[in-house]
C-alpha cells in the first residue's frame, strides 16, 4: 500500500474525529491553540496506536473487537453529548472555557475504534505499519486541527447555541457509529 492510499484510509479512519473536533472547537472558548493541538495530537495518536494494536492482534480478536465497538463509541460519544445539553441549559458565566482532558481522552478513543479493526485487515495485507501508523496519525492531526478551528469559527456565529448544537452533534455521531456498525 502506498503513500497516496494510506492517506485516503487515514482520512477515512479521521472523519469521526474531525467531527468531533468540530463540535469541540464550537464549544471552546479560550486557549484555542491549546486545545486544538490538544485535541489532534490525542486523537491523532489514538487512531494510530489503535491501528497498530490491531495489526498487532491480527485477526484472531478481530470479531470480538468489531462485535462492541460500535456501543462503546454510542456510550462515550453519547455521555458527552448530553453533558453538553446539560450544560448548555447553565448561566454563560458556569460554562467551561476549556476542554477538560478525560473528555478528550474520552473522545479520542471512542472516535478511534474502528482503526483497530483496520490494523487487523492492514495485517491480512502485509504492509509496513510503522509508516502507515505514522501517515494516519498524521493525517487525523491534520483533519483534526482544521476541524477544531472551522468549529471556532462556526461557534462565534452560534453564540450561546453552541453547546447545545456540539451535544447534539456528539449524540448523533454516535448513533451514526452505532448504526453503521449495527445494519451496514
Amino acid at each position: 500500500m502506498g503513500l497516496i492510499e494510506t492517506i485516503f484510509l487515514g482520512t477515512g479512519l479521521s472523519m469521526d474525529s474531525f467531527a468531533l473536533c468540530v463540535t469541540n472547537g464550537i464549544c471552546c472558548k479560550r486557549s484555542r491553540v491549546f486545545n486544538a493541538l490538544l485535541c489532534a495530537i490525542c486523537f491523532g495518536l489514538f487512531q494510530g496506536s489503535l491501528t497498530t494494536i490491531g495489526y498487532a492482534a491480527g485477526s484472531a480478536f478481530a470479531d470480538k473487537v468489531r462485535a462492541v465497538d460500535h456501543y462503546i463509541a454510542l456510550v462515550l460519544l453519547g455521555f458527552i453529548g448530553i453533558k453538553m445539553l446539560v450544560d448548555s441549559t447553565k448561566p454563560e458565566l458556569d460554562m467551561q472555557s476549556s476542554l477538560s482532558f478525560a473528555g478528550v481522552l474520552a473522545g479520542g478513543f471512542a472516535t478511534s475504534l474502528d482503526a483497530l479493526a483496520v490494523g487487523v485487515g492492514l495485517c491480512a495485507i502485509d504492509v509496513d505499519i510503522v509508516f502507515a501508523a505514522a501517515v494516519i496519525t498524521l493525517v487525523s492531526v491534520v483533519l483534526c486541527i482544521a476541524g477544531f478551528f472551522l468549529g471556532c469559527a462556526a461557534g462565534k456565529r452560534l453564540g450561546s447555541k453552541a453547546r447545545f448544537v456540539g451535544g447534539l452533534v456528539l449524540i448523533g455521531l454516535g448513533v451514526r457509529i452505532f448504526t453503521q456498525h449495527l445494519f451496514f
